[in-house]
């Protein structure tokens, strides 16, 4: 069974896929380190395993337990052939801090529950390959530590209160916790010396793209980091529609283990070779005279309407001839910008462009944070375009890199949003500053990703009005984030108060007419109302860019057709921000909103005062009953409806 694909990042060797039964064993008070339960010879088993990559909280885990527990989770692995191999386990994400140990030995540990690890365990499966006994096998354990009442730790909407038996209490906006391992582990095979990792970054205006590639470079014979004078090459093959645009070669840096290069992907000539074609999904070829909000200048742009993508090959050589190649990996790009012009106006491409997003939480009834199938990212994507919509909002939850590659594919705006803590020290401060430096790094090559988001509402940073040591976190998140990218918008509090940001962007529930006067022009949108403060704070609001930023009205609507008039399982009481009687009732009043965002224009003619809006949400969650969609993913309203009233816009 190999289900697992990594296209931003895949190599020709299949994976050993970890997702199956482990042994689980609760461990409230710790003692698994000190009764070294790490220990094959020690292994302590239980009668009811845990289904990896679902979090014991939800049915899927086949555990259910609404108590949240530190927990023990252990798997037999049958061995590999590891001659001239390197072999690492991957773990795309465990909630909150985990330590691995594989054979009875500890090879590393992890701390943040959003991001991925990997940990080399080279030398245990090649001691089990060497092996008298064939029976014996590869034993992998994993501790996970997730304190519900820590409220340093980012946690997004997992809820931290619980009833007097210690089981969870959802209610509100915030639902069931996530313990442990709820994303995919791996076990994958490298060769010796390999491709690490690599990061792009496209430029339109030049017809380039920037690759940055990290390599992992040992002696083979002893596994001991090479000497500082071997001489290592990395070559790139760009790939549009099986054609061959552009090759390059550059050296690694003996110094870093890294290099980066510059490659121009633009096609030149007047007259393409073979058919001309109208369409990028068609075959032939493309002439510069195309449509330009798909083909602009020798570049298949990447868009929502459009989503071109460009493969490429890298390959790490031990000379500059092609034949000595010891490494090949398959990624992709897209060539995207976004950019807010002179005049404030939101732009992709190039051309001012209306952001419509919805929110999305990311969780599903029976499986929690964790996708209950393969294509369920696939499902959600393509059910968010039938609405009309052309992004999305991750809300307080860093998505599965799958979800990403299918937003990538299908054509879906996302802006990445850093799961929040809720208590300001300076303990939170070293987690989340870590923890988000990872996200950024991890989902920087996406050109669905359109914004970064580290913080919503004031989450962890409730006395920003007051506190400058707050004040000055946020602005540190706002200039580490242009620091690792300077291509993308990043937005320093979602919808609350703004220290330093892009974006000005403002959550909004009132009523049509209450919002209709609250946009009418760009001073009654950025006055304070919604949250009892001034919506920009210094140094924002002292600042002359403030009147050229963007203003978006990133939550609003709510709007709750309850389809099951019964409390939800897990406790809460069903709700919304509003509620909506019958379907007509609904599409009047999400029309209604719609048009009382959208229809005031500035005073010097530079466009709509709103550049964008996200509407709260795409599925019902636990209690929380506004979504568009029920948690199983249902439709409450025909799609072609609300997909009318976008297409208005």
């Amino acid at each position: 069974m190999n289900k697992i694909v990594t296209p931003a990042f895949s190599r020709g060797i299949p994976k050993l896929e970890l997702n199956s039964y482990w042994n689980y064993l609760p461990d409230d008070d710790d003692l698994g380190t000190d009764e070294s339960w790490f220990d094959p010879a020690k292994l302590q088993y239980c009668s009811s395993p845990i289904i990896v990559p679902f979090a014991p909280e939800t049915p899927m885990s086949d555990i259910s337990d609404p108590r949240q527990h530190n927990i023990s989770v252990s798997l037999e692995v049958k061995g590999a052939n590891a001659e001239q191999k390197r072999y690492f386990i991957h773990f795309e994400a465990v909630d909150y801090e985990a330590t691995v140990w594989v054979q009875g030995c500890m090879v590393g540990s992890h701390i943040g529950g959003q991001t991925p690890f990997s940990l080399e365990i080279t030398d245990h499966v090649r001691a089990l390959e060497r092996s008298e006994d064939k029976t014996k096998k590869l034993v992998v354990v994993v501790r996970a530590r997730d304190w519900a009442q820590d409220m340093t730790q980012p946690r997004g909407k997992q809820y931290w209160k619980q009833d007097r038996n210690g089981n969870s209490k959802p209610e509100s906006i915030f639902y069931t916790p996530t313990t442990g391992i709820w994303q995919d582990v791996w076990i994958e095979a490298r060769p010796i010396n390999h491709l690490k990792s690599v990061q792009f970054v496209s430029d339109i205006d030049a017809g380039t793209v920037r690759a940055d590639v990290e390599v992992d470079l040992m002696d083979p014979g002893s596994l001991v980091r090479l000497k500082k004078e071997s001489e290592y090459w990395v070559s790139f093959t760009v790939k549009f529609n099986g054609k061959i645009i552009s090759t390059c070669k550059t050296l690694v840096s003996p110094q870093t283990n890294s290099c980066s290069t510059v490659i121009n992907v633009r096609q030149s000539g007047v007259q393409p070779e073979g058919p001309l074609r109208t369409r990028l999904t068609t075959p032939g070829v493309l002439p510069p005279e195309v449509n330009r909000d798909r083909w602009d200048n020798g570049l298949a742009l990447w868009s929502p309407e459009s989503p071109s993508l460009y493969d490429i090959e890298i390959r790490l050589l031990s000379s500059p001839i092609d034949a000595d190649e010891l490494d090949l990996v398959k990624s992709y790009f897209g060539m995207r910008k976004v950019s807010i012009d002179s005049h404030g106006r939101l732009c992709l491409n190039n051309r001012i462009y209306f952001q419509k997003l919805i929110l999305n939480q990311g969780y599903w009834p029976e499986s929690g944070l964790s996708a209950p199938k393969y294509n369920s990212y696939t499902e959600d994507i393509k059910k968010i375009k039938q609405l009309g919509f052309n992004g999305v909002r991750m809300h307080q939850k860093v998505e599965n890199k799958q979800f990403l590659c299918e937003a990538d594919r299908l054509g879906l705006l996302v802006w990445s949003e850093m799961a929040n803590a809720y208590e300001f020290n300076t303990t939170y401060v070293e987690r989340f500053t870590k923890e988000w430096i990872d996200v950024v790094k991890r989902n920087l090559s996406h050109p669905c990703i359109v914004a970064w988001v580290p913080l919503n509402e004031s989450w962890g940073v409730p006395a920003l009005n007051t506190s400058a040591q707050q004040r000055s976190h946020l602005l540190s998140l706002y200039h580490l984030t242009k620091a690792l990218d300077p291509t993308r918008p990043v937005v320093d509090n979602d919808g609350w108060q703004h220290v330093e940001s892009d974006l000005i962007t403002i959550h909004d529930y009132r009523s049509a007419s209450e919002l209709e006067a609250g946009f009418r022009t760009r001073t009654a949108a950025t006055q304070e109302r919604v949250t009892g403060y001034p919506i920009l704070l210094p140094p924002l609001s002292t600042s002359e860019r403030r009147h050229k930023l963007p203003i978006l009205c990133t939550e609003f609507g709510g709007l709750a057709l309850k389809v099951e008039s019964v409390l939800d399982t897990a406790g809460g009481v069903n709700w919304g921000y509003a509620n909506a009687t019958s379907q007509e009732d609904f599409l009047e009043q999400f029309e209604a909103l719609v048009k009382a965002l959208t229809k005031a224009r500035e005073e010097e003619g530079n466009g709509r005062v709103v550049q964008g809006f996200c509407w709260t949400q795409f599925t019902d969650v636990e209690q929380e009953v506004n979504g568009l969609l029920t948690k199983d993913r249902r439709f409450k309203i025909p799609p072609k409806k609300i997909k009318a009233i976008l297409d208005a816009i």
